[in-house]
């Protein structure tokens, strides 16, 4: 029988494999859901603002006035941030 000089293949993998503690887990994306949640949100409630304040002929605050003038354009800013929420959705882990 020959004496080894080296470690065989099989050592090394041996070696290599042997546990060097534990792995730390991915954490993920923490900000995706709460941005999903409020981006939803946000869109719902301009929405249902704009429904509900549609068609009724009161005086908008100053700084109110570019919500009316807006007009329709408000579903397509709501829908707008519904969608976002579906793209923070895909982030989330």
């Amino acid at each position: 029988m020959r004496p080894r000089s080296h470690p065989t293949t099989g050592d090394v993998v041996a070696r290599d494999k042997a546990p060097k503690g534990p792995k730390a887990q991915k954490i993920g994306n923490r900000w995706a859901g709460p941005a999903m949640v409020t981006s939803a949100l946000i869109g719902l409630l301009w929405i249902v603002v704009f429904y509900v304040l549609n068609g009724q002929t009161i005086d908008y605050p100053s700084f109110l006035q570019w919500y009316a003038d807006l007009a329709n354009w408000n579903l397509v800013i709501g829908m707008g941030f519904i969608v976002a929420a579906f793209g923070f959705a895909m982030k989330w882990e």
